[in-house]
């Protein structure tokens, strides 16, 4: 089908620039630096802030036109298709969807999905933003990307947020992302990783050479050259609009033209050349899909005629690029949309929802229904709720979210209307809009008469919001008196929100949650009419399992005896969430090795999905297991993965908490930077009493004294941890109890110490873990006469043999070391001194492994510090790479499972490679093998 509009070159501010761009000599240099360095392999990007008119597109147009050798790529943002998920990235994208296929199956069938090409699970936003990383990268590999989207302001959250993830992963790409958006108009455009360019006026010389060429044959005086410039602030658009005119004289009272006068003068010219095309341009700026075929059947409907189109009358105004009808100008298009009364503009979105007849268009369909209906209009609101599923299905959470909104406006129902709210509060948490998510909430309490399971979805989803980015303390509070009513009303539907409390009572230093739990569990396990504690809940189903694992984890954390049980059927959850919250419960019954199963294969699961927001709170579950397993450098991995994830996802308290777990990651391993960035994390996560975030760093700090012998400073950090007044012991508390006792009996405080033995030895009385059976044989130790010492000691290395904590384990062997040393028992010190040390090297825990080489060098034995392993020299990202690539994954896989592109896989693995001096797969595998932490 030829086209309908006719391509030809326009005169005017955004052509003139694109070949001259003057005085924008910075702004050029940026542009080429990026290109240049793009060509040589390093991506890069900027976003150009500034009023209508000034200049970002003439600036885009002078990179596409600089790009040679590069596959350019375009898109323009428009305010009808702002809240139309990814529809900016579809535009952006479409030129290049026939190399979707060459993606991995989960990426190419999550684009497939996302533009209507197929059908399938829903995919989550950072698989897609993943796939769209893929798609960008493989292009590259032939020749570099320029991504250039104009108006990105009106570009939909969805696809700025899949441009934020691709921006902050360009490192090693050759791609160029350029941006124009202005600063104080739809959606925000400070995309992290991305320069940000504000945009001024010309100054005088550029603009008196602008006006020089483009003065509409008229010549200007001096002093209308300079009341021009001040009235348009330099804004060249305005200076070539307002050249060709009369200039008000200076010292008239005229207002100078912005914005406003901008598109007035916009619509002064659309008027006077076409004017019987105006009802036909209003259509057309409604549309926002482009497709003529659409346009031309709702116009059909408005007895508009469309002969324009096809006789090239409007192609001053209108284009046709990519098989979309667009707008020249973007003003052109705001000026005509807004020229429409409400009531045309109504009109004319009824006649597009008509025109969207075919089930893949439905989404507009009911986009436009809404915009048509005024007051409240079910039947439009159920259309845009069907909508949000879809969107929803899309991996769209700002179109549901707006989706949703405009249904609840619609809606006359109180009970339905509230629950319209908080679904789209829910929808904004799944796009990490957080403040958001709170005014709908606010919304949602306001409408009357909901029911009880409402109410409690309702403080569910405040809760999430508060635990995620606000107080935890606050989410406790929430939820608690809705519990009992969730385990009646339904305790399979709420079973994410019980766990989630007692997960909140470890976070917040509040052990009263177990006791709590556990009065309330019992009510429901047991039959009512049946004295004997028959169990109401069905271990078969995972979601009464995983209570069941909560029931015994309270009975433990309430001194009660949790006697035997059956959860295996946990292991069969889907929900992420869910599993990571009862690998937490299983660690705190004791069973390790059933909490690592559960937390990794909820960190799978997440990762398949691409479930970002579920991956960054599980990741800190892993990194604190890896941490008690002294496996530092995974640790870190994860922790610097869910840091940047959480941040990505709007979770400010889980990037806390990652960076806490960083602090005491570097305290173990002896750097310098671990007090500053403990106190860092103090600070901030004060602010929002983030208890468990602050235990991290009291601990570092802790830590940090304590090898470097200031023991009474050392106690006064782990303290700190607070919970000590309580009956019931608080977890984060008891946590630090043997790093405590230790501190306690180096300064001499024999007392104290021993009263904190006696409490950490009642708290684990309940568990069957060995690694706390360990540390309470080695605070008995610590604590008891010489003679009585050797057996703890013994039966604290028997426990660790069982455990897999090598750290833990190391710190008892140093302290055996040292008991043994000032026993004079020189021989036996020198043998756990020296495994202290080889392991405390392994870990890469290099104060302590020096405090245990002093030690044994005062015993009498000579002792140099050992080498460090390969992997141990790795940073974070390297070392997941490499442990991937142990457990045999391709470099495609390996960069889907931790949201990469594979060319940033093989960059980092080259550096492995040159930090080994190995030059194969094969080397790297057995290396792993060598050398990996057990």
């Amino acid at each position: 089908m030829k086209s309908p509009v006719r391509e030809h070159v326009v005169t005017g501010a955004g052509s003139f620039y694109a070949r001259r761009v003057l005085g924008r000599d910075a702004e050029t240099e940026l542009l080429e630096s990026l290109l240049r360095h793009a060509a040589e392999g390093h991506g890069g990007g900027v976003v150009l802030h500034g009023e209508p008119g000034i200049g970002k597109t003439a600036l885009l147009s002078y990179a596409a036109e600089r790009a040679a050798g590069f596959q350019v790529l375009r898109a323009v943002g428009v305010e009808p298709e702002a809240d139309l998920a990814y529809a900016t990235l579809h535009q952006l994208l479409l030129p290049v969807l026939g190399s979707v296929d060459e993606l991995p199956g989960p990426q190419a069938q999550a684009l497939h999905i996302l533009f209507g090409r197929a059908h399938g699970a829903p995919p989550d936003a950072f698989l897609v933003a993943l796939s769209a990383l893929s798609l960008l990268s493989l292009l590259a590999g032939e020749k570099p990307v320029l991504c250039v989207v104009d108006d990105a302001h009106w570009a939909d959250q969805p696809t700025l947020k899949t441009l934020a993830f691709v921006a902050r992963r360009l490192d090693n790409e050759p791609i160029v992302l350029a941006l124009a958006a202005r600063a104080d108009e739809g959606h925000a455009t400070d995309l992290p990783h991305l320069r940000r360019v504000p945009l001024m006026g010309l100054g005088p010389d550029a603009a008196d050479a602008l006006l020089a060429e483009h003065a509409g044959g008229r010549r200007l005086t001096d002093a209308e050259r300079h009341h021009l410039l001040a009235a348009t602030g330099g804004n060249p658009l305005a200076l070539l609009e307002l050249a060709g005119k009369e200039v008000p004289p200076e010292g008239t009272q005229e207002p100078p033209a912005m914005t406003d006068e901008l598109r007035r003068s916009f619509l002064v010219k659309i008027q006077a050349r076409h004017a019987a095309s105006v009802p036909l341009l209003q259509l057309v700026a409604a549309d926002g899909s482009g497709d003529v075929g659409t346009i031309e059947k709702a116009a059909a409907s408005l007895r508009i005629g469309t002969d324009p189109l096809h006789r090239a009358e409007l192609d001053e105004l209108l284009t046709y690029d990519g098989g979309r009808l667009v707008f020249r100008h973007p003003l052109i298009r705001s000026a005509v949309y807004h020229s429409a009364t409400a009531d045309r503009r109504a009109a004319i979105h009824r006649a597009l929802a008509a025109a969207f007849d075919t089930p893949a268009d439905q989404h507009r369909r009911a986009w436009h229904l809404g915009h048509a209906a005024a007051g409240h209009d079910e039947q439009a609101a159920e259309q845009l709720e069907r909508s949000a599923e879809q969107a929803a299905l899309r991996g769209g959470p700002a179109a549901a979210m707006a989706a949703l909104s405009r249904a609840a406006e619609l809606t006359a129902d109180g009970p339905r209307r509230g629950r319209r709210w908080w679904n789209a509060a829910l929808a904004a948490i799944g796009g990490g809009f957080t403040a958001a998510a709170v005014e709908l909430l606010d919304r949602a309490e306001r409408e009357p008469h909901q029911e009880e399971a409402d109410r409690i979805a309702l403080a569910a989803i405040r809760a999430t919001v508060a635990e995620f980015a606000g107080s935890p303390d606050d989410a406790m509070d929430l939820i608690k008196p809705w519990i009992p009513r969730a385990l009646r009303i339904d305790r399979r539907l709420f079973a994410p929100t019980i766990v989630m409390y007692a997960d909140l009572g470890v976070r917040v230093n509040r052990p009263q949650a177990w006791t709590d739990l556990a009065g309330w569990l019992d009510e429901v396990t047991q039959a009512p009419d049946d004295p004997r504690p028959v169990m109401a809940l069905e271990p078969d189903d995972p979601r009464d399992a995983a209570l069941l694992l909560l029931h015994g984890a309270c009975l433990a954390g309430a001194g009660r005896d949790p006697g035997p049980r059956d959860w295996a059927a946990v292991e069969s959850l889907t929900d992420p969430v869910t599993m990571t919250l009862a690998g937490a419960i299983a660690r705190r019954l004791g069973d390790y090795q059933l909490s690592r199963r559960l937390c990794r294969k909820a960190g799978q699961l997440a990762r398949n999905t691409g479930s970002l927001g579920a991956l960054a709170w599980n990741l800190e579950y892993q990194a604190a297991d890896e941490i008690a397993r002294g496996r530092l450098g995974l640790a870190e991995a994860y922790a610097e993965e869910g840091c940047q994830f959480a941040a990505e996802v709007g979770q400010p308290n889980t990037a806390c908490r990652h960076q806490g777990l960083l602090a005491l990651c570097a305290a173990i391993r002896g750097r310098p930077e671990a007090a500053d960035l403990a106190t860092e994390v103090l600070a901030e996560a004060s602010g929002r009493n983030l208890a468990d975030a602050m235990s991290y760093a009291r601990r570092a700090l802790g830590l940090v004294d304590l090898v470097a012998g200031r023991h009474r400073e050392a106690a006064r950090q782990f303290e700190a941890v607070g919970g000590w007044d309580t009956d019931v012991p608080p977890d984060l508390a008891m946590g630090v109890v043997p790093d405590l006792v230790e501190a306690f009996v180096r300064a001499g405080e024999h007392d104290r110490a021993a009263a904190a033995t006696a409490r950490y030895a009642r708290w684990t009385e309940h568990t069957a873990a060995p690694e706390l059976g360990a540390l309470t044989a080695r605070c008995r130790a610590l604590v008891s006469a010489d003679g009585d010492a050797d057996v703890h000691y013994a039966e604290s290395l028997r426990l660790h043999a069982r455990s897999d904590a090598p750290l833990e384990h190391a710190r008892t062997e140093l302290l055996l070391g040292e008991h043994l040393r000032r026993d004079r028992r020189r021989s036996e010190a020198q043998r756990h001194l020296r495994g202290a040390a080889d392991d405390f090297r392994r870990i890469g825990a290099i104060a302590w492994a020096d405090r245990a080489l002093g030690e044994l060098r005062a015993t009498g034995e000579s002792a140099r510090t050992p080498e460090a392993g390969v992997l141990s020299t790795l940073t974070p990202q390297e070392l997941r790479i490499t442990l991937a690539v142990g457990e045999g994954l391709t470099n495609r896989e390996i960069a889907a499972q931790l949201f990469l592109s594979p060319r940033t896989v093989d960059y980092h693995l080259r550096k492995v490679f040159q930090k080994a001096g190995i030059t194969s797969r094969a080397e790297l595998m057995r290396l792993v093998l060598a050398e990996r932490p057990a």
